[in-house]
């Protein structure tokens, strides 16, 4: 912070010579004139100082028989008397200050983070269609309230949180709160824990809160499991008083899953080459500058697009986004499966399909399912029965 400030209001390189030079020094010494980096060298000394008490020096200088020369000045004050006549480039200095200073008044950047079984694109749909999006005033954006609404209008997220930086709006998106998480997050606020879908219980623990459920009962979505809301009665059955706490509790439940899917089994594959040519647009704000139209010869291509905003450090996002669109030619090869291969192909979805489940913590009960080629189809149907936390927090009022 010294050094700034030392850069704003300008400073000297000073060398004394003379007779009188450690008198000279002592005088600054009485005076309370700063001076830094004092070095001698044989008959001299040589130091600096701010240029606002150098003007103090050159009435100590005849007192003290001493000669004071400057050697160098430094600071803004000089910079800015060295460069007095270019005057098209301080003001192209003072535009490009006012400028970054417009723009961060505004959001120029939205990333979702922490999504499973929402895409990013649904929740930047719902930011954009509740006014929420680029070029927004910071000002006009209340976190809290929107994180309530996110909230109530995504009904699988147990937690929401907005975070503005700079020029960029984070949201913080959690899904569901797993079992471990859930012994251990701070109880502080007020909660019930509830079915997040269908199922029937296979197994309760309850820390705290009053269980409402138990094993072998059929419950649905958004049922109470474990309930934050303690009752108090006295020997005679009499309601005496009521206390909200954090339930806490692991619910397990064996739920149904559905698999689906068809393909056919004659299809074109892609086989990309090692050709692709690229396009670049610059696109300020919702606006896309004039471009030169390229002309792909490819015969058969894929397009694929990616954004890149520009920004200064961490956070600060600007209104300039680079939009860089790749186009990679392929040859599409005919490919016609057998009913043996097309089945084996089929196997092994299911088998990535199961992997996934166990993967999210499911344990596989039973599963069940039929694979029929027909009519140049393969179909997969199945159903698949596992065991899950099912446990999903929900604020109490």
């Amino acid at each position: 912070m010294m050094s700034l400030f030392k850069m704003m209001g300008g400073y000297c390189k000073v060398r004394i010579t003379g007779a009188g030079k450690e008198r000279f020094l002592n005088l600054c010494k009485n005076k309370q004139i700063l001076i830094w980096k004092l070095n001698r060298y044989e008959d001299e000394y040589s130091f600096y100082v701010s240029f606002k008490a150098y003007k103090m020096l050159e009435a100590m200088e005849e007192k003290t028989n001493t000669q004071v020369r400057i050697e160098g000045k430094y600071g803004l004050p000089f910079f800015l008397y060295r460069h007095r006549k270019r005057k098209i480039f301080f003001a192209g200095f003072f535009f490009s200050a006012l400028c970054m200073y417009l723009c961060s008044l505004f959001i120029w950047d939205i990333q979702i983070r922490g999504t499973a079984q929402y895409t990013e694109d649904e929740i930047k749909t719902y930011l954009d269609e509740s006014g929420i999006r680029t070029g927004i005033l910071k000002r006009e954006i209340d976190c809290p309230d929107l994180e309530e609404r996110i909230r109530e209008d995504f009904e699988e997220t147990a937690w929401v949180s907005c975070d503005i930086e700079g020029t960029l709006l984070t949201v913080h998106v959690k899904e569901s709160i797993p079992t471990d998480e859930m012994g251990n997050k701070e109880k502080q606020v007020p909660n019930d824990i509830i079915a997040s879908k269908d199922g029937i219980i296979d197994s309760i623990i309850t820390r705290n809160g009053t269980p409402l459920v138990k094993k072998g009962m059929e419950i649905k979505k958004g049922d109470t499991l474990i309930s934050g809301i303690i009752y108090y009665y006295n020997d005679y059955d009499e309601l005496l008083e009521t206390s909200k706490i954090s339930a806490d509790g692991d619910v397990k439940a064996r739920t149904l899953y559905r698999m689906e899917e068809q393909f056919p089994l004659s299809y074109y594959e892609k086989n990309y080459t090692e050709h692709i040519e690229k396009e670049y647009i610059l696109q300020i704000g919702n606006y896309n500058l004039p471009k030169i139209e390229k002309s792909i010869s490819y015969p058969e291509f894929d397009t694929l697009t990616e954004n890149k905003t520009l920004k200064i450090g961490k956070y600060f996002y600007l209104p300039i986004t680079v939009q860089i669109k790749s186009y990679m030619e392929y040859e599409p090869l005919l490919v016609t499966l057998t009913e043996i291969e097309a089945k084996e192909k089929a196997q092994k979805k299911i088998d990535d399909y199961l992997n996934h489940l166990i993967e999210e913590g499911k344990t596989i009960q039973t599963k069940d399912f039929q694979i029929t080629v027909k009519d140049g189809e393969c179909k997969i149907n199945g159903t698949i029965q596992v065991i899950e936390a099912i446990g999903k927090i929900r604020n109490i009022p």
